[in-house]
């Protein structure tokens, strides 16, 4: 049999029947014949043990007589467990159609041996996506976290797929054969940490595991024992946690080392290392969202920062949530952030909100300005007192979706004008790596300038392969490596003659603006997005299909000129200052510009 999904359960019958209706709601009638379902119960004080007797027809049920933990339930699971695969799938879960048989299929790929998915919460924002090793500032070792925590559920860096340490057992595809090999679970944890811990053997036995992006479950994350993320604050739990993170380290410490080079290479990225102290008083604005993170959202954050800091705006940045993983900033822009995440926050009369994730932990008031580059938000905007949207399109369904036009403003994205650049090095094509079709659509309108124009090509994710696809499809092509600095990025816009920005969650259309300002042509798919809303349709958005608009426009890129005019007259410190009206209180600098 190809694979066996083997869920565990103590308690929550509820919460179980959830998750196995979605699995078959997954696999149909193939679940019981070609997909084997086991079925582990720890015991369960309520009724579960009925449930899963139920599902006799279509699974194998073990009703363990002890609850031997989550670790000692799944290795229970695998005893009696035939197939090729081993499926752990937390009962505290959902998976949609498609996901298991990805993974299966990953996790049988020559030289892989396991394969997890992104999962994210029921609000969709991100529970994991991979694990990485942070520096522990106390213990004086890597400890494990779950990358992007809390971030936007479609934030790109965390949709690509790429080979690291270690991946969450809450939905895991291990190859049996490895998984009995090193003896399974180790059940000395108790219910955390067992799966870095096998994932860990795995990695030292010369096996590779693979995160899949492309690939979402989700996860109601301790629910299977009762009480969800409250029920890490009692003292029991900070006890169990302690106990699995000194097993972790026990065996581990002397083998692990923090992964800046892991970030570095795939997303041009660094790791925190630890919270500033907020030591700098007298800031009047307050920007909450993620300016030291990466993706869209940030970029947009760092934008606001730059353009109110050059107003004369004193801003205390917060990262929120938590920005373990950081852009790789350069130039005066870095120390701008520094200082800013140093400045206390509390006193500030005035917040900007740029969502990035779960933001619920600041409230929206009469004081508070929410920043959209797309009207999908949690945020609670019918409180804010201004709402900025990124474009005329975004503004109208915020109206649309019943929000009172006189609270709404079109702000373009504030950009830092870059020098301009006198081109000549062809095409700058921005490949949206972490969006399979969107890079697919990039790479067949390059193949229409092959051996015509030099072509640079910039990965948003450097994904797992890319070097070799890149040579077999696009032969003689430059593959850049990720750039997550808005002014390195520039610095690659200025020499080049058109810049392909055609990645749809870009929502800010950053990438082509700046480009723009450095006099570059570009090229969008968003006919009603901000760069058109700034540069005019006939600049920014090609017309036909997407080969021969970039065609037609290496063939004649046009003024860079009055390209880079019209950002500095939508985009510019200037153009920002004719919206700081209402609650924002001026300073005097401010004042005289």
């Amino acid at each position: 049999m190809r694979a066996s999904i083997i869920i565990v359960t103590y308690g929550q019958r509820a919460v179980t029947e959830r998750c196995l209706d979605s699995v078959r709601a997954a696999l149909g009638d193939r679940l019981g014949r070609d997909w084997e379902l086991v079925l582990v119960d720890n015991d369960s004080p309520d009724d579960t043990p009925s449930l899963l007797q139920a599902w006799s027809d279509v699974a194998t049920v073990r009703l363990l007589g002890e609850n031997r933990n989550f670790a000692g339930g799944c290795n229970a699971g695998a005893e009696v467990a035939r197939g090729e695969v081993l499926v752990f799938l937390n009962n505290d879960t959902e998976v949609p159609p498609g996901a298991l048989e990805t993974l299966v299929d990953q996790a049988l790929e020559p030289g892989v041996t396991i394969a997890g998915p992104r999962l994210l919460y029921p609000d969709g924002t991100l529970q994991h996506a991979g694990v990485a090793f942070f520096n522990h500032h106390e213990l004086g070792v890597p400890v494990p976290h779950h990358i992007f925590l809390r971030n936007d559920g479609e934030l790109p860096a965390a949709r690509a797929s790429y080979e690291l340490d270690c991946v969450s057992a809450a939905c895991l595809a291990v190859r049996a054969s490895a998984f009995h090999a090193g003896r399974g679970f180790d059940t000395g944890f108790r219910n955390g940490m067992e799966g870095v811990d096998l994932c860990l053997r795995i990695r030292v036995s010369g096996g590779r595991i693979v995160y899949r992006g492309d690939v979402v479950v989700i996860h109601h994350e301790g629910r299977s024992r009762g009480q969800g993320a409250e029920l890490s604050a009692t003292p029991e739990r900070r006890a169990t946690m302690a106990h699995n993170t000194s097993r972790l380290m026990s065996r581990w410490a002397g083998s692990l080392e923090q992964d800046d080079e892991f970030a570095a290479r795939v997303w041009d990225a660094v790791l925190e290392r630890g919270a500033p102290l907020r030591s700098i008083p007298g800031a009047n604005v307050a920007l909450v969202g993620q300016p030291s993170g990466i993706g869209p959202a940030a970029a947009e954050a760092r934008g606001l920062l730059a353009g109110l800091s050059e107003l004369g705006c004193s801003v205390a940045a917060a990262d929120l949530p938590p920005a373990r993983v950081r852009a790789r900033l350069t130039g005066p822009l870095a120390s701008t952030l520094s200082t800013a995440r140093q400045r206390e926050i509390a006193k500030c009369g005035w917040m900007i909100h740029v969502p990035s994730g779960a933001c619920d932990a600041w409230p929206i008031g009469t004081t508070s300005l929410i920043r959209l580059g797309s009207a999908r938000t949690a945020l609670p905007v019918a409180d804010a007192s201004e709402v900025w949207a990124s474009c005329p399109a975004v503004a109208r369904e915020l109206i649309e979706s019943g929000l009172n036009s006189s609270r709404i403003r079109v702000v373009a994205p504030p950009i830092q004008l870059p020098a301009r650049g006198a081109g000549g090095a062809g095409i700058l094509a921005i490949l949206p790596t972490h969006d399979s079709g969107a890079a697919q659509s990039v790479i067949d309108a390059l193949r229409s300038t092959a051996g015509v124009t030099p072509v640079r090509l910039l990965p948003t994710v450097r994904t797992r392969g890319l070097e070799a696809e890149i040579a077999e499809r696009l032969n003689g092509v430059e593959l850049l490596d990720p750039c997550s600095d808005e002014q390195r990025f520039a610095q690659l816009a200025a020499s080049a003659d058109v810049v392909l920005a055609t990645d749809p969650s870009d929502h800010y259309e950053r990438h082509a603006l700046v480009a723009a300002a450095t006099g570059a042509a570009v090229l969008t798919t968003k006919p009603n997005g901000p760069a058109v809303s700034v540069l005019g349709p006939g600049i920014a958005c090609g017309t036909g299909d997407l080969p021969t608009a970039l065609a037609a426009l290496a063939a004649e890129p046009g003024d860079r000129s009055e390209r880079a005019g019209l950002v500095a007259k939508s985009c510019g410190p200037q153009a920002l200052a004719r919206h700081l009206t209402g609650p924002v209180a001026r300073t005097p600098s401010m004042a005289t510009r």
